[in-house]
């Protein structure tokens, strides 16, 4: 058993974050038009798929994108996967430390790595801090593990704490309709591909973009677009286009 935060109460964003926010996509010219951003190559739309199959090990881990989306976009996990990809090259202490160029070859990794580090923080004891929670965790010969069997394997329950009620989540998905599931893998690799895309497109982090494209909003955007068969690495830059034209309006 797992059992971790509620992710739906994130800190908000500053006044001057959402400034810097809105001028980064606004047209100096015409505050109320979207300005040509930068080129993504395709080192940059590899890592856009790459998040789009971690969204999707969600689903395999029984999650719904309503839970693992703010999770995930919120954790530090995702703030140092922003390190990464921001700086590919980079070797500093942080991301040597915890591997982050071997956590990016495998999203199965990075969802239960995220699980283990959300359960640790979460059967902290009250006086302890999250990060020597992790750290006596981390020091340990055999970390503690949070889950009844080892990661991959199916029927675990995960928890999520909600203020102050639990809410179970059974990851086993062998009972769901062929046709619903489906489509839960499908909207889950367009939410994890378009977040990484308006991430690396603006240089924002992770729970920036999170804090004005939270997922209920974008799954409402996205019932209201055509996406039937679209090949994202195509449109992908239309559809942030889109998206950045009602933060615009929104900031």
């Amino acid at each position: 058993m797992i059992i971790i935060r509620n992710p739906a109460h994130t800190r908000p964003l500053s006044n001057n974050v959402k400034r810097l926010m809105r001028e980064s996509r606004a047209s100096p010219q015409n505050p109320d038009v979207v300005k040509s951003g930068r080129t993504l190559g395709e080192k940059d739309m590899a890592f856009c798929d790459l998040q789009g199959c971690i969204f999707m090990c969600a689903v395999d881990r029984g999650l719904d994108m309503e839970l693992f989306a703010p999770l995930f976009m919120n954790s530090q996990l995702s703030a140092l996967i922003d390190f990464s990809f921001f700086h590919p090259g980079c070797q500093g202490p942080e991301v040597e430390y915890l591997k982050i160029p071997l956590l990016l070859k495998s999203p199965e990794l990075i969802v239960d790595v995220l699980l283990w580090i959300e359960g640790i923080v979460a059967n902290k004891d009250e006086d302890e801090t999250a990060r020597a929670a992790l750290v006596k965790a981390l020091s340990k010969d055999k970390p503690d593990s949070v889950e009844s069997e080892e990661p991959g394997r199916e029927n675990r329950n995960v928890i999520i704490a909600e203020n102050g009620t639990l809410i179970a989540v059974d990851d086993s998905i062998s009972d769901i309709d062929l046709d619903e599931l489906t489509a839960r893998y499908e909207y889950a690799y367009l939410l994890g591909y378009i977040y990484r895309y308006e991430s690396l497109l603006h240089e924002e982090a992770s729970r920036m973009v999170y804090a004005v494209l939270d997922e209920p909003f974008l799954r409402e955007t996205f019932d209201q677009m055509d996406l039937d068969d679209v090949n994202l690495a195509d449109c992908a830059g239309e559809i942030c286009e889109r998206l950045d034209q009602l933060i615009i309006n929104s900031l």
